[in-house]
């Protein structure tokens, strides 16, 4: 959508231009058909952003479609959206009801988000239901952390966990971060799942690009193989293969290995609740 943007843009610039031949001459000289071309060309990309844009609008929606019924969910919208403090509470009994006690306590994430305001990333179901107003409902999120040297320093060491991060081990502004940490990946529908995963991956390719460290520790089975197929390595020495609840890095430099990253950070998705058939698409 930016490139359609930006060709109509360009267009319109040059069709102007062609089109004020009197002032333009005045400033440089250019030839009749200079102008004429000028009118020509702007006009030609003007057009073509206006087709890039309309295409685009369509694939949306076209996308939106395909993944709706894939995943059974035809009649059901979905809002994605960082999370706030005061959805801090919210996320934090998600977190405890899939992982149990190993999740960050309320005022670390209230620390994390006051440094980072995209820490969490949150996934709501809007339901509507008949004669009542529509409600969201969380059915899903992810935690992408950038890192400080220190933050850095501090997993390498071990004096740090995905749960345990402090303030100053969170990147904050505009400065590169040294690594980032994926962790606390939830969905509770089929659908859900789809959507996170879809959002973390929109998250995690500008974040890898260039070369940088990502951090993340396999909670399950499915993670371990996903993670040592892919060449993660444990912290601890930066050679042994992952194991579960170990913290592992892997380097990431290429824009190949980024794709990786997007593979391996479904290591602690939680799987579909069966216990959940209220909120069940």
């Amino acid at each position: 959508m930016d490139a359609a943007l930006g060709l109509c843009t360009v267009g319109g610039a040059m069709f102007a231009v062609g089109a004020s031949k009197d002032p333009v001459s005045k400033v440089v000289v250019l030839p009749d058909a200079a102008f004429g071309i000028l009118m020509a060309v702007g006009g030609v990309l003007v057009a073509a952003g206006a087709v890039a844009f309309v295409l685009s609008l369509l694939i949306d929606r076209i996308e939106q479609a395909v993944s709706q019924v894939a995943y059974g969910d035809l009649d059901s919208k979905y809002l994605c959206t960082q999370a706030r403090p005061s959805d801090l509470a919210g996320l934090h009994a998600l977190y405890t009801r899939y992982f149990g006690d190993d999740v960050p306590d309320i005022e670390v994430m209230r620390t994390w988000v006051a440094k980072c305001g995209s820490a969490f990333t949150i996934v709501q179901r809007v339901v509507g239901d008949s004669g009542l107003p529509t409600r969201q409902e969380l059915v899903g999120s992810f935690k992408l952390l950038p890192l400080t040297a220190k933050g850095v320093r501090a997993i390498d060491l071990g004096q740090a966990t995905g749960s345990t991060f402090r303030s100053e081990h969170i990147s904050g502004g505009r400065s590169r971060p040294a690594g980032y940490y994926v962790g606390d990946v939830v969905a509770t529908t089929r659908f859900a799942r789809g959507v996170v995963m879809a959002q973390l991956n929109a998250a995690l390719s500008p974040a890898v690009r260039g070369a940088v460290t990502v951090y993340a520790r396999p909670l399950t089975r499915d993670g371990l193989r996903v993670m040592t197929k892919h060449g993660f390595a444990q912290v601890s020495d930066g050679r042994s293969a992952p194991q579960i609840g170990l913290a592992c890095k892997l380097q990431v430099g290429t824009e190949s290995e980024s794709v990786v990253i997007h593979r391996a950070a479904r290591h602690r998705l939680a799987p579909v609740s069966e216990k959940l058939g209220a909120i069940r698409s």
